[in-house]
């Protein structure tokens, strides 16, 4: 075990403070989905904006949280609850939805993902919520995390396929699978997954 695996990783609640780091984490998150299958969504993620989402709805605060390994921001998790804007999907009264969840390259397989999964049920079970759901591009390596913590994918309703598809093709891109990936076939299409709190 490396000295980085053996680091302790602590969640905290999101702070001004860490705002740059989200901008890092969300850019580096976002570069690999394309919008309009060419231009990478990362380049509108940047500290003012980060700034701009948390004002504009400070409640949304008490629902992100950061990982930190030796003081350094290295995953972030940011769950919707009913009421809040959310442009990606409708949250229920009894749900709470992960909106992202991102980890540092560097840090993955530290158990980071997980401790801010487990954040988010804590969240949501605070809330009075009976559910957790997020969505999760097939082909993801993180779709395993999710199933080990309990997440199950639904099939998508025949009413939110086209819309689903509009979504992936024009801001996400249509994705080819890169060599040596799994040969899922569903990689790149949105899956919808929930559990039970």
């Amino acid at each position: 075990m490396s000295s980085a695996e053996a680091a302790v990783v602590t969640i905290e609640a999101v702070q001004e403070k860490h705002f740059a780091d989200l901008a890092r984490l969300q850019k580096e998150f976002l570069n690999s989905k394309m919008m309009c299958c060419c231009v990478p969504l990362g380049v509108f993620a940047n500290e003012a904006e980060v700034r701009k989402a948390f004002h504009k709805c400070p409640e949304m605060m008490k629902v992100a949280a950061v990982a930190l390994v030796d003081d350094q921001v290295m995953g972030f998790i940011q769950v919707v609850l009913h009421g809040m804007p959310c442009e990606i999907h409708t949250v229920e009264k009894d749900e709470a939805y992960v909106y992202m969840i991102a980890v540092d390259p560097d840090a993955r397989g530290m158990g980071i993902g997980s401790k801010l999964l487990e954040w988010a049920d804590d969240i949501g079970r605070q809330r009075g919520c009976e559910k957790i759901s997020l969505d999760v591009l097939g082909g993801n390596k993180a779709i395993g995390l999710y199933e080990r913590r309990g997440y199950v994918a639904k099939p998508a309703s025949c009413l939110s396929l086209p819309a689903m598809f509009f979504f992936v093709s024009c801001f996400v891109g249509l994705r080819i699978r890169p060599s040596g990936s799994p040969p899922y076939w569903n990689y790149g299409k949105d899956i919808f997954m929930v559990k039970k709190l």
